[in-house]
């Protein structure tokens, strides 16, 4: 009998190996999810090149755990661990395993690499705790099992590894899912590797037909759920203020965002990304003429605010060709440093009083800090109104805390940035004003872990948000109305921009579609936005937004 059982060791080993991978790093769903897209969207002489790679790269991995050279076991376990505790910590935060598309994020936001883990830190000593556990039991199998592989086959691995790397490459991450050893460093390496195209902008075609405003300011909020303000929600007392004053904005309802992801809306909304283009696996967002080349052809002054990071650190996929054409980049966590993170919306709003008062043409793009999470950071304490809430270092406990602490953020960073911007802008500084935010935040279910950019069973509450104009001076000619226009998008943005610029309406609308004063833009047309990077690497689709 004994001689039986070794000879079926190897295929036992192998079939609880892979069925961990794929019901403990992965998860039944994401497999099915590539199964069937290899086999419906793809074809099945790549789905077979799929699965044959997966067992290849369990096997190489099986091979090292029992290998006859206890070198290279200890070395696999050094390796293994730190790859299953980012794979596991993943999995506890987003409920699937750690794939190409949170590469791309990690990578995009290593600035906040320490607030993610003071957020996380709960999932990261549990997903600790888990891999001790599976090292452990890996352990106690390995001195169980008497069979053990020649150390020759530990060549298997790094032919795995190259055979699954070119197939990440190959699909930008579609299809990533292996064995964490593998996923976690080659997912990496591929996104660290895959160098977005910065190709020159194309030049302004043609020249304005009028002068346009004279100050005109585009303000992109962060983390802002429209269906969480009192304007759209009057049981709610997030921004009275701004409810009080609603007749003198032209609200244009609970808008959708161009991705559920900062990077990806923002560099749309600077480049007029049209929703036909989305994913941009052409990367055409790079070499459209960008919104500051039209507004310096108009002859702005254009500024460039970002009140979220400090130093020459470049975001949402800009690069050094976008600043040829910003005159001034302004972060206020620079000109003071000591100012607390919940203030720098605030000196925002005072920048903006001062540009509105300036004697020359002004184009201002913002990014604000806004409701970006921890949520208790972005407001003062004695402004708590909402209670309980959450402690300054985290991102959710329960849900009723979670939103509390959010509605907090809303009244601070939406209403009180309103309240001060409206109360030193007058009708005499002729300024319009856009505003927006860069995505909603999903705060419908228990036990948040994660709010956005999320690429499986997206909630459309990560794309609404709000979306109206400040027009004190009555330079836009659109008439005010006491109820909220519907049916907008982000994408009617940027066409709005350059009429306000002064660009003609018509060669505008041909250009990039409908803005704010086209009647087909309030039609029923169906929206959508896109979950996922928008430039389609990782796991990715276009999700209806109702």
């Amino acid at each position: 009998m004994r001689p039986r059982f070794l000879r079926h060791t190897p295929f036992i080993l192998f079939c609880a190996l892979a069925l961990f991978v794929l019901l403990v790093e992965m998860r039944p769903g994401r497999f099915y999810f590539i199964t069937t897209f290899l086999l419906f969207q793809d074809s099945l002489m790549h789905l077979l090149l799929y699965l044959v790679l997966f067992a290849f790269s369990t096997a190489g991995l099986l091979l090292l755990l029992f290998n006859r050279s206890k070198v290279l076991y200890r070395l696999t376990l050094a390796l293994l661990f730190p790859c299953l505790l980012i794979s596991l910590t993943y999995r506890l935060i987003t409920g699937y395993n750690f794939m190409y598309s949170d590469a791309v994020l990690a990578w995009n936001n290593l600035p906040l690499l320490d607030t993610a883990l003071q957020n996380y830190g709960g999932q990261v000593v549990l997903a600790f705790l888990a891999t001790i556990l599976v090292i452990l039991a890996i352990n106690w199998l390995r001195k169980k099992a008497a069979w053990r592989s020649a150390s020759w086959t530990a060549c298997f691995l790094p032919l795995a590894a190259l055979a699954a790397f070119a197939m990440i490459k190959r699909t930008t991450g579609v299809v990533d899912d292996f064995p964490a050893l593998y996923r976690v460093p080659l997912t990496i390496m591929a996104v660290v590797t895959d160098q977005l195209p910065q190709p020159l902008r194309t030049p302004v075609p043609v020249s304005p037909e009028n002068g346009g405003v004279p100050h005109l300011f585009l303000i992109v909020d962060e983390s802002i759920t429209a269906t969480e303000l009192t304007l759209h929600r009057l049981e709610l007392q997030t921004t009275p203020f701004l409810y009080s004053v609603r007749g003198h904005l032209l609200d244009f309802g609970v808008a959708s965002s161009t991705t559920n992801q900062s990077a990806g809306s923002n560099i749309a909304l600077m480049s007029g990304t049209r929703p036909t283009e989305l994913p941009d696996t052409a990367y055409r967002t790079f070499s459209r003429t960008n919104i500051f080349q039209f507004a310096q052809k108009a002859g702005y002054t254009t500024y460039y605010i970002d009140a979220q990071l400090g130093g020459d650190v470049l975001q949402n996929f800009m690069s050094p060709e976008d600043l040829k054409y910003i005159d001034h980049v302004e972060r206020p966590a620079v000109t003071h440093p000591q100012a607390p993170y919940y203030d720098r919306d605030m000196l925002v709003a005072d920048q903006l009083a001062q540009l509105a008062k300036s004697p020359e043409k002004v184009f201002v793009y913002v990014v604000k800090a806004g409701a970006h999470w921890p949520y208790a950071r972005t407001y003062p304490v004695d402004s708590t109104f909402f209670k309980p809430v959450l402690s300054p270092r985290s991102i959710y406990k329960d849900q009723a805390r979670t939103l509390n602490t959010y509605h907090n953020s809303l009244r601070w960073t939406v209403d009180q940035f309103w309240r001060k911007l409206m109360g030193t802008i007058s009708p005499q500084d002729s300024t319009v004003i856009v505003y927006t935010s860069d995505h909603g935040q999903n705060l419908t279910q228990a036990g948040i872990s994660i709010t956005h950019a999320s690429v499986q069973e997206t909630s459309p509450q990560e794309a609404a948000v709000p979306l109206w104009i400040w027009d004190p001076s009555k330079l836009t000619g659109i008439a005010s109305s006491p109820k909220p226009r519907w049916g907008y998008s982000h994408f009617h943005i940027f066409p709005a921009l350059l009429r306000l610029q002064g660009f003609s309406p018509d060669w505008v609308q041909k250009q990039y579609g409908p803005s704010f004063w086209d009647n087909s833009a309030n039609s029923a047309a169906k929206r959508f936005f896109l979950a996922g990077d928008l430039f389609g690497r990782g796991p990715h689709s276009l999700v209806p937004f109702r």
